[in-house]
């Protein structure tokens, strides 16, 4: 019985050594000329070999999807759909991606377009012949090719295209081949426990790396793309989501020794000036490419709207002077600080102000300015400018002194209409203007007020506001009687963490 016994415990230690594999190292490859730009890709989890295997296949896969996207390929199933106005028997990709410009073009408020090939062509022949074109006719033009239809046949595979179109789905056709291109990857390795897959900045990330939870992706500044000195703002930790930016700078044609930007705004054909670049995270790398495009044709503030009304898309818009402006969800995949902000949002000040309705003989809607600043009194967080005018906006003398002044694109990234009288709220959890964990404990509430042909009047309310202290130097409310252009103010703070409120 003892030799028996002896038998199943060196048994049972043999099979634990040899059910025992060492952790399997990432396998990282580096492409170059593919789609134009370079490719990444990360595996974790599989063999090296079993990972080669699989990114040669995809790599032959992208290739595929070139041939039917590319429009600068002159025999690719789009160039051919361009030049003969109208085809059958398309494949199913180009099929889909033809909607998915129609779907984003409607979505985007007609912000985003893929009928833009022939006033590409028009600025591709302006910089070979260093001739500027005439704006209005650009214009014209372009208002004729919005107006044109797009007829998709899903069941015959066959799309007619208006004489004015020639389809440049440039703005999603990387991001909808890497989604298709990490499809494929997937399905080859199914074992795998992490995969990343890059194309020239945009990625999908699943699973997870090596030992960490999630993939941590480092966000370059898109106003210094050259610069190898300088360093990302902050990172973001991303697992099953995609990314992608949309910069201008950089990227340009140059005519008369003008510079124009390579992307242009749908509704007039002519080049961007200006314009925000933008970081989208999003379910899959299609719609983040889509917005990114669609949030360099618009101002931040309809942009930063626009994202906070869809759903599971974050957003990071950067002015060319380097305002960043940051959707409301965009903290929660900040980086190495994800836990410290999660306590902080769950913490928020709440501040319900009033207009109030003052009996003039005319009345005009007021400029109001709030903002968070701190002892030194610099901006930590515009949390509302009301008045889209430069000329108006500096009536609120302090905040354009303090804040406005050094900041001259800040009213195009944060600017709403005025408002009538009436009841209104807005929140700040915390974070500062980059979208990021702020660590001072003691701050200024400041809110301003002016009116045309009326009064200017001014309130600044300090406090403490800290996720990690007990007590905060605010009561449960503090109410602010009313002053002239300024109604009842009221501030609370609130938090899911005690039982304070």
């Amino acid at each position: 019985m003892l030799i028996n016994h002896v038998k199943k415990i060196f048994g049972a230690a043999l099979l634990l050594i040899f059910n025992t594999q060492p952790a399997l190292a990432m396998v990282n490859a580096h492409y170059d000329n593919v789609l134009g730009t370079s490719m990444d890709i990360s595996i974790a989890g599989v063999p090296q070999l079993q990972a080669e295997k699989a990114i040669g296949s995809t790599l032959n896969e992208i290739t595929r999807l070139e041939g039917i996207l590319s429009t600068w390929q002159k025999e690719s199933q789009i160039s051919l759909l361009n030049k003969l106005g109208s085809k059958q028997n398309l494949p199913s990709e180009l099929i889909e991606i033809v909607e998915l410009c129609e779907k984003w073009h409607a979505a985007s408020h007609k912000k985003f377009s893929c009928k833009m090939g022939k006033l590409k062509e028009l600025w591709l022949a302006a910089e070979r012949t260093d001739s500027v074109p005439d704006r209005i006719a650009v214009r014209y033009k372009a208002r004729d090719i919005q107006r044109s239809t797009i007829n998709i046949d899903a069941v015959k595979s066959s799309v007619i295209l208006d004489e004015k179109i020639a389809l440049d789905p440039a703005g999603l056709a990387k991001g909808f081949i890497i989604d298709l291109a990490y499809a494929h990857l997937h399905s080859l390795l199914p074992d795998a426990t992490g995969l990343k897959l890059d194309i020239g900045g945009d990625a999908y990330y699943w699973g997870k790396p090596n030992n960490n939870a999630k993939w941590h992706v480092a966000i370059a500044d898109p106003t210094n793309l050259n610069d190898a000195q300088s360093a990302a703002p902050y990172y973001v930790n991303l697992s099953n989501m995609a990314i992608a930016s949309s910069s201008h700078h950089n990227r340009f044609r140059q005519i008369q020794r003008r510079k124009f930007s390579h992307i242009l705004d749908p509704q007039d054909g002519w080049p961007m000036d200006y314009a925000p670049s933008a970081t989208v995270i999003a379910k899959d790398a299609v719609t983040a490419d889509a917005i990114a495009t669609a949030l360099s044709t618009q101002s931040i503030s309809q942009g930063i709207d626009w994202v906070n009304q869809l759903e599971n898309v974050e957003a990071l818009i950067v002015s060319p002077q380097g305002l960043k402006v940051a959707s409301a969800g965009w903290h929660t995949f900040v980086g190495s600080e994800t836990e410290a902000i999660d306590e902080l949002s769950a913490n928020s000040l709440q501040i319900e102000y009033q207009i109030p309705n003052l009996q003039v003989a005319k009345y005009e809607k007021p400029y109001v300015a709030i903002w968070i600043s701190d002892r030194q009194n610099r901006s930590v967080y515009n949390l509302l400018l009301l008045g889209e005018s430069n000329r108006w906006a500096k009536e609120n003398s302090r905040w354009w002194r303090r804040v406005g002044r050094k900041n001259p694109d800040l009213l195009d990234g944060i600017a709403r209409p005025t408002r009538r009288p009436g009841e209104y709220k807005v929140l700040w959890s915390g974070l500062n203007n980059n979208g990021e964990f702020d660590r001072k404990a003691k701050y200024y509430l400041n809110i301003e007020a002016a009116r045309e042909g009326g009064g200017h009047n001014y309130k600044r309310i300090e406090f403490e506001f800290s996720p990690h202290t007990e007590s905060a130097s605010l009561p449960k409310k503090l109410v602010i009687p009313a002053k002239g252009e300024l109604g009842i103010v009221s501030i609370t703070y609130k938090t899911t963490n005690n039982n304070r409120l």
